[in-house]
Formats: C-alpha cells, structure tokens, sequence
C-alpha cells in the first residue's frame, strides 16, 4: 500500500494549466464520503495500486489545478485481513518521490490518526516541487490529502490555500 502514495504523487506531481480566479467551491463526494473545499470543480480518475499482499486495489482521486499547482484527494479501501501502517505510507511516498522530508508530524482527524508531511523532491523535467500532504486512516479507508505546487512559488499565499485546503476536509457519514 506503501505504493499508493508514490502513485498518486507523481501522477500528479506538477500539473501546469490556469485556474479561474474567484470563490473556492465546496466539492462533496457522496461515493468518498468527504467534503473539501477547491478552487474549482475537480477531475475525477481511478487507478489500481498493488497492495504489498499483491492484491490490487482500485483508488479514487479528486484533484483540481490552480496555477503551475495541484490540490488532490485520493482515497481507498483496505480488507479486515489487511493493516495499513502510516509510517510504511511516509516511507514508500518519500522513496517513490525520492523526497527530502522538511516536516513530518502526527495529526488526527475527528480521532483518526493521521499524518501530515512537507517534502521537497524533483519531477522527471528538473522542476523542484513541493509536495504538502496529509494521510488519515478512518475506519479501514485512507485518505490522501496532497497540494503540490512548483518550489520557487513558495510564500504566504500557497501557505495559506494549502492550509484553506486541508482544513476544510471532513469526512461524512456513510
């Protein structure tokens, strides 16, 4: 599962377009049972990822552009004969990226436990990026929660839309 992470990340890791200016619209997934706040309305997609059992397992992904950056939420479900391991996660996205940590932290949500990241690391084409994301394991689903955007974009202003991003994700009822 380690892998899922990795995937999901440079998939998407620098994805360039223009967004329209204005309001962030507040996206729900019934099927994802979340709510989160984005720009503009996200592109949906589904990939299979290999379980470290080898057993594949399909992962959604809600992600929007704004500007040369990206603001995603992936999400998958894992068997009750199956563990997931947060720290494995941290591991395998930081080596499939080959990333430099700069943050890493213990977070929870709504009494989930969770992580939360900030990594540096360079796309195929040289472009240094970086990669703020957070995980969640809710009741054998896990949440990906990532905005990436180009480093040398960096300030107050992609500081305060991650975090705008982040903080208005809520997992809903089933």
């Amino acid at each position: 599962m380690t892998k899922v992470l990795g995937v999901l990340t440079l998939a998407l890791a620098i994805v360039f377009g223009v967004a329209a200016q204005g309001d962030w619209i507040k996206y729900q997934s019934p099927e994802g049972r979340f709510t989160v706040s984005v720009p503009k309305e996200p592109k949906l997609s589904t990939q299979d990822t290999t379980a470290k059992t080898g057993e594949k397992l399909p992962q959604y992904l809600a992600s929007t552009i704004d500007g040369n950056g990206v603001f995603m939420v992936g999400y998958f479900d894992y068997k009750t004969d199956m563990t997931f391991s947060l720290e494995q996660a941290r591991d395998g996205m930081v080596q499939s990226m080959n990333a430099t940590v700069v943050t890493d932290e213990l977070i929870s949500l709504g009494g989930a436990p969770g992580r939360g990241l900030k990594v540096i690391a360079k796309s195929s084409d040289g472009v240094v990026f970086i990669d703020r994301a957070q995980f969640y394991d809710v009741n054998r689903r896990v949440f990906v929660l990532q905005c990436i955007f180009p480093k040398d974009e960096e300030g107050p202003a992609i500081v305060a839309k991650c975090e705008k991003f982040a903080d208005s994700f809520k997992v809903t009822d089933r």
